[in-house]
């Protein structure tokens, strides 16, 4: 069955016609032209027969103007139809635009429509107001598709807008909406360049010289924003004269837990941190506490709750300043349901709304029947695809079955938009949806802002990236603001079998790629700078898996790899060259170190040669020495034995001479007498 193309909602601005603003103005325009004199508030509710406070809130906006109450006020005001006439050509403007915006979140400009967060829309102002005088931040935490960013954007800003803040001129202060992305500090730094006029370069300065540095110099803005200012100087005005309620920029970060999945640089989210307590921080004066530089909300999804108590700077203002956002009441999601359809001027079919809630899963806890956070966007989706199947102005139980309900409303939307495509960009659908998936830590999948140029530009198929992202838009199902692409909610990714599927197949894939992905980027970012190119195991697993699954990297990725590869290729040939040499060298060591051992043998052995022969020589001289002691002393005794018988010689011939004989001794010779 063929289903009718989505009509994408129509903002409106409050100067519309069919506004309720503008009928309310124009309501109190003809109770002051009513002649012969104005007529009262008062007056006006006794003639139309309903309560004073009931057309005080028609005439701010706060309640819409029926067609019924426009009747009534006309006869009242005599104003010829006029009243009525403007309701009837809103209902005729309205019929045609959707209220429901299906997967995307409520906008500003849908506060029309939104219903259902009346309560934590107040809490919020409330906390504002306190922290106009003591200084912190607030952070509306709740599961992801609770509609965090439907409240902070078509609740709180339009409350804000309309002066809710009970602060002089507070429905002027600048309001600015961001996410932190994978750069916080940079996307903190440009929403307050957009609210406050200080540059992003002189607002860095300033958190160098110190926190409260920061805070006295958009404190000095709101003081006098047409001074030039710069640092040092005797610094800033001080805040003497300032008071809580001063001007404040009010910044709203959503999609808070991104520093987390996306922010993967410490120093950075440390001083994202750091300048956030800046801004948070009452300053302090003789008088005492003049408030917070700026009004700071968070969103957070419930599971990173843990993840903001961790960090010290973040933990003392969670303690004090979070809002839980609990699920919709019965009460409150039926509002939802019926309000946006009455104000557009539709009408649901007796029994619609009873279908709804019960498929949207409703549960008993402590007697109130609340609506589970997870059902929220697949209701929402749901009615949109009813409103799509609508009999004129009539949302109708057939039509909301045709949808496949709440439970496959959005299966179907995305079938139908796979199927229209031609097959070559049906094949290009897992490409651009994975790139849209982050896979955190815990192996969750949550979606991804990526820019869309690049996902063009780089894909080797950029017409069917392009057919993809038209299709999926038209079904709501891709959000596609200025030239940044992202998945409408992350509930597509569970009520989605064909995605959840992909996914799941390739979870080992989606992280190299994913991977890939952001270091190409921030080495594109960087000029290129080849220390931030992948070497070793991180290249070889990338590059196979490219090799394997081609154009699954992109034309950067591909040029990333390619960069990475070549610089891999230089350092294994310098390292070749650097081996070569050192073998060069160690050969040329090994044979001067050979050379020089023969010389130090050689040495040692000439060396030991020359004392042996001087050992020799020595034994020679001693042995000739001592031979010669030993002539000398047979020499010796022989002259002496000589000389012995030379004397006994002589005697001998003189005893012979003289007739006696004596022995060599002296004494006479045997036989002879003394």
């Amino acid at each position: 069955m063929n289903q009718p193309a989505p009509v994408p909602p129509t903002p409106r601005s409050a100067e519309h016609p069919d506004s309720a603003q503008s009928l309310g103005r124009r309501l109190r325009a003809l109770r002051a032209q009513h002649t012969p004199k104005p007529l009262s508030l008062d007056a006006l509710a006794t003639k139309a027969g309903y309560t004073k406070g009931y057309l005080s809130k028609i005439e701010t906006g706060e309640k819409p103007l029926t067609a019924e109450v426009a009747r009534a006020c006309d006869r009242a005001l005599d104003s010829g139809g006029e009243l009525t006439r403007l309701v009837q050509h809103g209902l005729e403007l309205r019929a045609d635009v959707c209220p429901y915006p299906g997967l995307t979140s409520f906008a500003p400009a849908d506060a029309d429509w939104f219903f259902g967060r009346e309560q934590p829309t107040a809490a919020l102002v409330d906390r504002l107001d306190q922290m106009l005088r003591q200084g912190g931040l607030t952070a509306v935490v709740a599961p992801s598709g609770a509609g965090k960013s439907s409240l902070l954007q078509a609740g709180l800003m339009p409350a804000l807008a309309r002066g809710a803040l009970p602060a002089p001129g507070s429905c002027h202060w600048p309001v600015q909406v961001f996410t932190p992305g994978r750069h916080p500090l940079e996307a903190l730094l440009g929403a307050l360049e957009q609210t406050t006029g200080v540059s992003r370069q002189l607002a860095r300065k300033a958190l160098r010289h110190g926190d409260r540095v920061l805070g006295a110099l958009l404190r000095s803005r709101h003081r006098f924003p047409h001074q030039p200012t710069s640092l040092p100087a005797p610094l800033f005005p001080d805040t003497e004269g300032e008071t809580p309620r001063s001007r404040r920029p009010i910044l709203i970060i959503d999609q808070f837990e991104e520093l987390f999945t996306l922010c993967d640089q410490d120093e950075e989210r440390e001083d994202f941190l750091a300048a956030l307590h800046a801004l948070a921080a009452p300053a302090r004066h003789q008088h005492g506490d003049a408030g917070p530089a700026a009004l700071i909300v968070l969103g957070i999804r419930a599971d990173y709750y843990g993840h903001c108590l961790a960090l010290p700077g973040l933990a003392a203002h969670m303690a004090t300043g979070h809002l839980p956002l609990g699920p919709l009441s019965q009460d409150d999601l039926r509002a939802a349901i019926t309000e946006p359809a009455r104000r557009a001027g539709l009408e649901l079919q007796p029994g619609l709304s009873e279908v709804i809630l019960r498929d949207a899963g409703l549960h008993r806890a402590g007697g109130i029947t609340d609506c589970s956070a997870e059902a929220l966007p697949l209701l929402a989706h749901a009615l949109r695809a009813t409103w799509q199947q609508r009999t004129g102005t009539t949302l109708t139980v057939e039509g909301y079955g045709q949808t496949g309900g709440i439970h496959s409303a959005i299966e179907a939307s995305a079938e139908r938009a796979y199927a229209s495509l031609p097959p070559d960009a049906a094949h290009a659908v897992p490409h651009v949806l994975l790139h849209l998936v982050h896979l955190g830590h815990d192996g969750q999948a949550t979606r991804r802002r990526i820019a869309l140029s690049p996902l063009t530009e780089h894909s080797p198929h950029p017409t069917a990236v392009r057919a993809v992202v038209d299709a999926f838009t038209r079904a709501r199902l891709l959000t596609v603001d200025a030239d940044e692409v992202t998945i409408a909610h992350e509930a597509l990714a569970a009520a989605w079998p064909r995605l959840s599927q992909w996914i799941n197949d390739d979870r080992d894939g989606l992280r190299i790629r994913q991977q890939l992905t952001d270091a190409a980027e921030t080495w594109d970012t960087a000029d290129r700078d080849p220390d931030l190119l992948y070497r070793g195991a991180r290249l070889a697993i990338a590059a196979d898996h490219a090799g394997q699954h081609p154009g699954t990297a992109g034309t950067l990725g591909a040029d990333f790899l390619k960069a990475s590869q070549a610089l891999t290729d230089h350092e294994q040939r310098r390292e070749r060259r650097h081996v070569r040499r050192l073998r060069l060298a160690v050969v040329a060591l090994t044979v001067l170190l050979a050379v020089t051992v023969t010389a130090m043998v050689d040495a040692v052995d000439q060396r030991h040669r020359a004392q042996v022969s001087e050992a020799q020589a020595i034994k020679l001289e001693e042995r000739n020495r001592q031979q010669t002691a030993d002539l000398k002393a047979r020499l010796q005794a022989a002259q002496y034995e000589a000389e012995i018988a030379a004397d006994e010689a002589g005697i001998s011939v003189h005893c012979a001479a003289n007739g006696r004989c004596f022995t060599v001794g002296g004494g006479p010779a045997e036989g002879e007498e003394p």
